[in-house]
């Protein structure tokens, strides 16, 4: 039901896609919908969990891996970026105001950020640590990267058809982050 549920919602999007829809992705009937789920936004609030859990448990793989702080950082930033792209549903209801209504949402932005701010402020503790970083204040700096990061989600996948230069823009963004824009 999800998977039908999520690719439906994604092409057609959350108010167009009806439960008849997704009875008829699954060539059933109706009525089984209703056996696990009560309607439409209970199916809909559980693609978002679905994709919010993807994103947090790809994200998690990074910060868990042996690479350096550093090497980290940077995959963190790609592996973020190229799950979102493929998560649209999640990035549809995460900045989308039409969406405003499902209060649900709120739970999920902000159980995500925080969960953000916690990967990229173990991945900067570790560099402090390691000596590869110079973060003065751990918890403000985890709050600007995702603040920054999301910040540039939406001109990201906008303004990119392809995925070569999704990636250079995303080392250019890596370089700014790591590096800032003064000349040395």
């Amino acid at each position: 039901i999800l998977k039908s549920a999520r690719d439906l919602f994604a092409k057609f999007g959350y108010r167009k896609t009806t439960m008849e829809d997704i009875a008829q992705a699954l060539r059933k009937g109706k009525s089984s919908l209703y056996y696990y789920f009560k309607n439409k936004e209970e199916i809909f609030q559980a693609v978002i969990e679905l994709e919010a859990e993807l994103l947090e448990r790809r994200l998690r793989e990074v910060v868990d891996s042996e690479y350096t702080p550093r090497q980290k950082f940077h995959d963190y930033v790609i592996v973020r970026m190229e799950t979102l792209r493929e998560l649209e549903n999640f990035q549809k209801a995460m900045r989308d105001e039409t969406y405003s209504d499902y209060h649900f949402l709120d739970d999920v932005r902000q159980e995500s950020e925080q969960a953000e701010q916690n990967m990229l402020k173990a991945i900067m503790e570790e560099g402090v640590t390691r000596g590869e970083f110079d973060v003065k204040n751990l918890r403000l700096a985890a709050i600007g990267i995702s603040t920054a990061l999301r910040g540039l989600e939406l001109p990201l996948f906008r303004g990119i058809e392809n995925f070569d230069d999704f990636r250079l823009q995303l080392d250019n963004i890596l370089n700014i982050l790591f590096f800032g824009i003064l000349k040395r």
